[in-house]
């Protein structure tokens, strides 16, 4: 299974080499699902997974790209600041004290920080799918354990970025109701994997969601629609329903676990069979 957590402790080696022995040709090799993947990031992929075979490395980060991508559709999402926070123990890790410090060491060697950054933000959306989604399918619904709440969530998100967002904030503020937030989330919403479903973000449990979104979530009443402000734009939030579901507690930590090993390998098999994969560089097939 990719590495989610633990990789973030390993010491990366690479980040000493010599700067002759690491190169960066921006060209796109590989196409997935419409996402291109150009050379440096797979050179970086080499370097995080510990893979010297070219081939080898492009199929771990093909199958780290196809689970991200679900994750995402499934409406699962990582705040920057968490990706920060990860950067920041892996340069300490390294006996770096800052993300700039660590910035300039992968510009030093020719890696680009952004690239690292979205190989991170990857990394957290596997664990997420992992202990949200997986973890749901297969423990959720035993009758045994203990019994958690769950919200159902619908979300309209507008991007300070855009020029529009003042114009699109005002016609909400003044016109968003709970019988057509489904409606005006896919309008207006930002995010088009969650503006596709009417804003539906599914059904969560305290501490599925980035903080800001999490805490606000819980406190609020139900239909109640409110607004958590972020780092790049606004969350316009409605919280449509709660009810109570059951989760397993008999089986063992290593048990769970390698069920659900077992089952991301059933669900990446499924993910690599419908995915549409176009090998720009033939060598890499």
């Amino acid at each position: 299974m990719i590495r989610v957590i633990t990789s973030f402790l390993i010491f990366f080696s690479f980040l000493y080499a010599s700067d002759k022995d690491l190169k960066l040709f921006d060209k796109i090799i590989i196409v997935v699902n419409g996402q291109p993947v150009l050379q440096s990031e797979l050179d970086m992929a080499m370097q995080w997974f510990g893979i010297n075979n070219k081939k080898e490395a492009a199929k771990k980060l093909i199958d780290q790209i196809l689970v991200a991508q679900e994750a995402e559709k499934l409406g699962i999402r990582v705040d920057p600041k968490e990706i920060d926070d990860a950067i920041l123990r892996i340069a300490k890790a390294n006996k770096l004290e800052s993300v700039e410090q660590f910035k300039n060491k992968l510009i030093e060697q020719g890696l680009s920080f952004t690239e690292f950054k979205d190989l991170i933000k990857r990394e957290l959306l596997i664990r997420r799918y992992i202990q949200i989604h997986l973890r749901r399918a297969l423990f959720g619904g035993i009758k045994e354990g203990k019994q958690v709440k769950t919200r159902k969530v619908r979300i309209i998100f507008l991007s300070t970025s855009n020029k529009d967002f003042k114009e699109k904030y005002d016609y909400l503020l003044k016109n968003l109701n709970a019988d057509n937030f489904p409606e005006l989330a896919k309008k207006y919403s930002d995010d088009p994997i969650t503006a596709e479903k009417g804003g539906l973000l599914g059904e969560v449990q305290k501490g599925d969601l980035i903080p800001k979104l999490d805490q606000q979530i819980w406190k609020k009443k139900i239909r109640e629609i409110f607004e958590v402000p972020v780092k790049n734009g606004v969350y316009f939030v409605i919280v449509e329903a709660e009810k109570e579901k059951v989760l397993n507690q008999d089986l063992s930590g290593e048990e769970i676990a390698q069920r659900l090993k077992n089952e991301y390998q059933i669900q990446l098999n499924k993910l690599r069979e419908k995915a549409i994969i176009e090998y720009l560089d033939k060598s890499l097939e």
